[in-house]
């Protein structure tokens, strides 16, 4: 019977240190050893659209969170102060683009012009964020890039070493991606800036057959997204919310002018839609006098640079 009262004290003992304990931890706070990304590597183009890594995986370290980026360096340890202090002219959103607007006034009404820095950081889940304006090659060239993050709660802070590496690929002048084609093998698509401009941009699209001759745009249609009431066409009479200034059909050739650049000014629709938030999309397609049977095509791409482009899309069949 003392053996059982002992047994009983001991464990009620025993029972109330753990309960300080943990009041004491909560009360304190806790910061995980294992704390970090995920995915601890990146592989990004930079410039032609907002990045966003994932969040912290916290391992029930104490909230809230204070996370700060302590330091970018590169492979050798030096530390990249110019890059850290880059800041640029960007939009802080309050909502997200549905890829149905029809104007800039519908757009302006959810985002905010900010100066913000170039590469920043969600300061409570440690969520890397590198925005499209972050294109100054003497300041962010491609290359690897090595974060350390600060992590701050009420039980004190740690500093991560390499979180994060993000190997980056700057966009350049424009940004093409292939999607699809129906009826023919695949096509080349090709870009190429023959004059500088700081105003009106102006684009020359030509269509090849196999044998390199031109297919007359007037033959050429744009598949449908999109509501009946707003169709959204996707042939080169819509590039999202940029203004066409000049429409011109050749038997061989057709020639766009625009107010400007970047093209889109805004992207695609959202994520999870089919077309990157980065681009436009061109989907055509021919019931048969082109090539003798029907073919589509479609791909993605941007034009981030003012001038005359000429754009060359040869088909393969």
């Amino acid at each position: 019977m003392k053996r059982i009262y002992l047994s009983s004290c001991l464990l009620f003992v025993t029972g109330m240190a753990l309960l300080t304990a943990c009041k004491k931890q909560d009360k304190v706070g806790f910061i995980s050893p294992t704390i970090g990304y995920t995915t601890k590597t990146l592989t990004v183009t930079t410039g032609r659209g907002i990045i966003m890594s994932a969040a912290l995986a916290t391992d029930d370290s104490t909230k809230p969170l204070e996370v700060s980026i302590a330091s970018i360096h590169d492979q050798s340890g030096k530390v990249l102060t110019e890059l850290m202090n880059y800041k640029v002219d960007t939009y802080y959103w309050t909502g997200t683009p549905t890829g149905l607007e029809t104007s800039l006034d519908q757009i302006n009404m959810i985002r905010i012009p900010a100066k913000k820095p170039a590469i920043d950081i969600n300061p409570t889940n440690g969520q890397i964020i590198i925005y499209a304006e972050a294109n100054d090659p003497n300041i962010f060239p491609q290359g690897r890039y090595i974060f350390d993050i600060k992590v701050k709660n009420s039980g004190g802070e740690m500093i991560i070493k390499n979180a994060l590496t993000i190997n980056t690929t700057p966009a350049g002048p424009y940004s093409y991606s292939f999607s699809g084609v129906d009826k023919i093998d695949g096509l080349d698509v090709k870009f190429e800036k023959t004059a500088a401009s700081t105003g009106p941009t102006k684009l020359i699209i030509k269509t090849l057959r196999n044998d390199d001759t031109p297919i007359d745009p007037k033959t050429l249609l744009g598949y449908e997204y999109g509501t009946a009431a707003n169709p959204n066409l996707k042939d080169w009479h819509n590039l999202g919310l940029q203004k066409i200034v000049k429409y011109t059909e050749f038997p061989d050739r057709l020639e766009i002018e625009t107010e400007g650049t970047p093209i889109p000014v805004i992207g695609g629709l959202p994520t999870g839609q089919g077309i990157p938030i980065w681009g436009q999309r061109i989907d055509m397609y021919n019931n048969g006098s082109a090539i003798g049977r029907y073919f589509n095509y479609w791909f993605d791409f941007a034009i981030l640079e003012p001038g005359t482009w000429n754009i060359t899309i040869k088909l393969k069949y």
